[in-house]
């Protein structure tokens, strides 16, 4: 049993950046020192943090490719290269996720990262269904031809069969039969989460009492105020669409993509300060094209042309088509233009996202128990070392991580 001691770096924690060391022994976090001593007399492989920031790994869990290979289609090969770019970026936990496309092609696509899931650096808590039971009017990236209701014919024999390994499901809960996929999920652990919708306040709430928790990447595709008769006039006022209630309702936790193109940092702002850093998370939604100079990719069987640091479908332009952004250029977004500070930023890039998946009692976060999932970074936000489960993987096999 290895025992390593992370000393005298600015330990980031949920509560703040405290000068410290940790020690990991066996894989996990055997503790925090703050003494000054460095490790309380324990003995051990010394890794000097002096100056540096040592802050839990990444947690990603809305990502559909990295580095040239998309999670839908690519090879296990291809799988196992794309989980690692991000692994790469600080990523130490990633659930991979899926667009629309026809029904034997998501459950392809599940079991082969379940058959990948052990060769990859980063830990694969799991598989994110985004796609098909989505509102056609809001499909956004999505093609039109795929999208339709809930079918339990189709998807009952998917959870029986991967019910243990999906940790969410992206839906519209406006669409005829969704309370019951709903139910379902809810009734094997799955996170449901709203998104792709224009759902009404009272559909939303419907949902939330069936077992809905989470809604999909903030702001992005989801139905916003409503100009509605509120009773039997023909008078119209205004209700709370899927925008607003999320903000609202304290049962929904939310995603926010930090990449400077999806949202407005006054938006990014507003949703801390309606819900707290503890139920808004940040996720890549990265697309194959991540890592890579611009030019042109698929992703859900279409055309995406990257340039700037954004993706675009070729045929409609004005419809961005995931990010090209890992989560580390994000939390330098938030820390560096959304004012929010950077312990906080930290944790909506690593514990949000894990407890909102079911995964923060191994993950998140430094505490005695844990992962010894670590990052150590410079103090303008490079990073310098990533460990999994106490082991050191060298950042980037010589390329230097992408911001």
């Amino acid at each position: 049993m290895e025992r390593i001691i992370f000393k005298d770096g600015n330990i980031v924690l949920e509560e703040g950046i405290r000068r410290g060391s940790v020690i990991a022994e066996d894989g996990r976090i055997a503790g925090v020192d703050f003494s000054g001593s460095g490790d309380s007399g324990a003995q051990g492989r010394v890794v000097d943090c002096a100056g540096k920031y040592v802050g839990p790994g990444f947690v990603d869990i809305h990502v559909h490719g990295g580095f040239g290979h998309d999670f839908l289609e690519s090879s296990p090969k291809g799988l196992v290269e794309g989980i690692n770019y991000h692994f790469e970026n600080g990523v130490t936990s990633i659930t991979p996720a899926c667009l629309s496309v026809p029904f034997g092609g998501i459950e392809r696509a599940i079991g082969r990262i379940k058959e990948i899931k052990d060769r990859t650096k980063s830990t694969v808590l799991g598989f994110h269904v985004e796609g098909v039971y989505l509102d056609s009017a809001y499909r956004g990236g999505h093609l039109l031809s795929y999208v339709h209701a809930p079918d339990p014919v189709e998807y009952m024999p998917l959870l029986d069969k991967y019910g243990d390994f999906i940790t969410e499901w992206t839906l519209a809960p406006e669409l005829e039969g969704a309370l019951e996929l709903i139910k379902a999920c809810t009734k094997r652990g799955i996170v449901t989460s709203v998104g792709h919708s224009q759902a009404t306040y009272d559909e939303l709430m419907r949902a939330i009492d069936a077992g809905l928790s989470h809604s999909t990447h903030f702001a992005c595709v989801m139905g916003n105020l409503r100009f509605e008769c509120l009773g039997e006039s023909t008078g119209k006022g205004f209700a709370p669409g899927v925008l607003e209630t999320v903000l609202l309702e304290d049962r929904l936790t939310t995603e926010v993509i930090a990449d400077g193109h999806h949202l407005h940092q006054g938006l990014i702002r507003l949703a801390v300060k309606c819900k707290g850093y503890e139920k808004v998370c940040v996720v890549s939604d990265a697309m194959m094209g991540v890592g890579l100079p611009d030019g042109e990719y698929l992703i859900g069987g279409q055309n995406c042309v990257v340039a700037h640091g954004l993706a675009i479908i070729k045929e409609r332009p004005e419809v961005i088509a995931s990010s090209v952004t890992p989560v580390i250029g994000m939390l330098r977004h938030l820390a560096a233009r959304c004012g929010i500070p950077l312990h906080h930023a930290w944790m909506m890039c690593s514990l949000t996202p894990a407890n909102i998946v079911g995964a923060g009692n191994k993950k998140g976060s430094i505490r005695a128990g844990k992962d010894a999932d670590l990052i150590v970074m410079d103090r303008e936000l490079n990073i310098r070392k990533i460990y999994a489960k106490g082991i050191l993987h060298e950042s980037g096999r010589g390329r230097p991580p992408v911001a």
